[in-house]
């Protein structure tokens, strides 16, 4: 009662008023939170300014096609003040890798497994160093609004040891196995563009037109060095080239090279209506008999349909021909669960008449000598499916879990060439990053496959003057039988273009088939070594980056002459 009359003298003292508002027009801030701090804006015009690593970071405009050039540069000019984003509005703009690497291979003085003892300076280059350097240029909205163009390229100084071997001035062989022996200028890439040069209201304003060295997305990614027609709306895209391939292994570009025609359609009904979520695409890709491979004119054909009945379900088929004969049939279904967890399945049937790596070379070369020019050859191809599941989540927004399977299996029949490259194998592997505080994350990482060989009847002994044949059995039976690989891993990041570095050490464990046996020289077949890698990336300012990485590998059982492998590796990269 005592409160009751306070507040009726209190009511009575205060003027009276008619227009009291009981409603709450803002809300008092939680008592248990911690308001965050205001970061100030960015000043305009401050295209190199930092920007603190909490600022959200603005959405770029959307820039109407009809819109003139002054509207466009109006609306380009909000995303100045981003940190590291080179403004739309330069016309030319580009950037240069400059870097120096050193490999080495020490010796040990220790035979080779063969029983022979190193020659110094002989077997091999204990020693070797080159500069490279890349360029990347592009220019946009040449003399109108239309023509671009875009170039890639790269030069290096390299040094080519020589020494007496055999008495006979000779080239060294490099520690490391590599085609970077040579110095020279080389075209990565490069080609000029025409977009939207068709007058206002005609069909095919969509219309551009690529001419240069290039790359082209067919049955197979080739490089190109030619003229592609290229059209993209919401229904259909199309695309047609022809040139010459470009060869990637040399810089001599002779008329050796099989020319390249190809074309390619798709039809997306998504957009058109969401009713029908199917698109569906051909391709084709012809190759002219050519002197450089050894090989006849080739026709390949792809049909894919793309299925998505879900925002989160895909579904994906392809099958590919080659000469008109069925050479690969593939599927894949892609699932993602609550916006984290993607799921992915893969099966894929591989027919003898597939090509070896890529379209240029199907089946047997027709020049014994060309054949012999390959150091890789991978044997025939043989009749495989290969099934594998991959799936990955993130847990608590810092737990990053990843894992893969995968099955091969062998369908050749009796009387088919068969493979020792192509064995039935069984893989499983698995990833886990752990994030701290935005700045520092570990990782582990295991691989481990397990490959199906065929057991030796016989194996070869090493008798006195008795030369012994290698059987068909023994030529099947070599290889790795499997091999497991742990690694982990240390990475810190400071900031995007500020500071970061990477540490990682692995070991591995390899089983080879036993071919030969010799009491006096065992040779081992279980093999293990471990190595590792450290890298460091730093920014000075925005435009300007430095780069240092070191690798290092043990001794190998199966290579006693040699300690190890080093490498040393430094950039400098800048973006203008």
């Amino acid at each position: 009662m005592r409160y009751a009359a306070i507040a009726c003298v209190l009511a009575a003292a205060l003027p009276a008023r008619a227009d009291v508002d009981l409603r709450l027009h803002r809300e008092p801030p939680p008592r248990s939170l911690k308001m965050r701090r205001a970061v100030a804006q960015q000043p305009a015009g401050a295209g190199d300014a930092v920007v603190r690593r909490r600022t959200p970071m603005p959405a770029a405009p959307r820039v109407a096609a009809a819109a003139g050039p002054e509207a466009r540069d109006a609306d380009l000019e909000l995303v100045e003040g981003i940190a590291g984003l080179r403004s739309l509005k330069q016309r030319v703009s580009f950037a240069i890798n400059l870097g120096y690497q050193i490999d080495g291979a020490r010796p040990s003085g220790v035979s080779t497994v063969g029983g022979n003892a190193p020659i110094a300076d002989a077997d091999y280059a204990t020693f070797r160093s080159y500069g490279f350097g890349e360029f990347f240029g592009s220019a946009r909205r040449i003399y109108g609004e239309s023509l671009s163009a875009y170039l890639a390229l790269r030069f290096q100084a390299a040094t080519r040891p020589e020494g007496n071997i055999a008495q006979t001035r000779a080239l060294i062989p490099q520690p490391i196995a590599t085609w970077f022996e040579r110095s020279g200028v080389e075209v990565r890439t490069g080609w000029a563009e025409l977009t939207d040069f068709l007058p206002e209201g005609f069909k095919l304003k969509n219309l551009r037109v690529r001419a240069g060295d290039f790359f082209v997305y067919g049955p197979w990614i080739m490089h190109l060095d030619g003229v592609q027609f290229a059209f993209e709306s919401a229904l259909v895209s199309a695309a047609a080239y022809g040139g010459y391939r470009h060869s990637d292994y040399t810089r001599e570009q002779s008329d050796a090279r099989p020319g390249i025609t190809g074309a390619s359609l798709r039809f997306d009904l998504r957009g058109v209506t969401n009713a029908v979520p199917i698109a569906i695409a051909a391709e084709y890709l012809g190759l002219t008999a050519s002197n450089e491979t050894g090989q006849g004119a080739h026709q390949t054909a792809k049909i894919e349909v793309d299925w998505r009945p879900r925002r989160d379900v895909a579904l994906i088929a392809n099958t590919r021909t080659i000469d008109g004969e069925v050479a690969n049939q593939r599927a894949e279904l892609r699932v993602r669960y609550k916006q984290v967890t993607n799921f992915v399945f893969d099966v894929m049937r591989r027919f003898a008449s597939d090509w070896r790596w890529d379209p240029s070379l199907v089946g047997i070369a027709s020049s014994p000598a060309l054949e012999e020019r390959r150091f890789l050859d991978l044997g025939p191809v043989v009749p495989q499916l290969i099934g594998s599941v991959r799936a990955g989540t993130l847990i608590a927004d810092n737990i990053d879990l990843f894992g893969r399977a995968a099955v091969s299996y062998d369908e050749t029949k009796e009387g088919d060439p068969q493979s020792a490259y192509a064995a039935p194998y069984v893989e499983l592997a698995g990833g886990l990053e752990v994030r701290l505080r935005r700045a520092v994350a570990f990782g582990a990482a295991v691989l481990s496959r397990q490959t199906s060989l065929p057991e030796l009847e016989t194996k070869i002994r090493d008798e006195h003057d008795v030369i012994q044949p290698l059987q068909q059995s023994a030529i099947l039976g070599m290889g790795q039988r499997g091999f497991t690989e742990v690694s982990t891993s240390v990475r810190l990041t400071l900031g995007a273009r500020k500071f970061s570095s990477f540490v990682e050490v692995f070991g591995r464990r390899t089983r080879f088939a036993e071919l030969y046996v010799d009491p006096q020289l065992p040779v081992t077949t279980d093999e293990l070594h471990g190595g590792g890698r450290i890298s460091i990336e730093a920014w000075v300012g925005n435009r300007v980056r430095l780069f240092a990485q070191y690798e290092i590998s043990s001794e190998l059982d199966l290579a006693p002459e040699i300690t190890g492998y080093k490498s040393l590796r430094l950039a400098l990269s800048g973006v203008y």
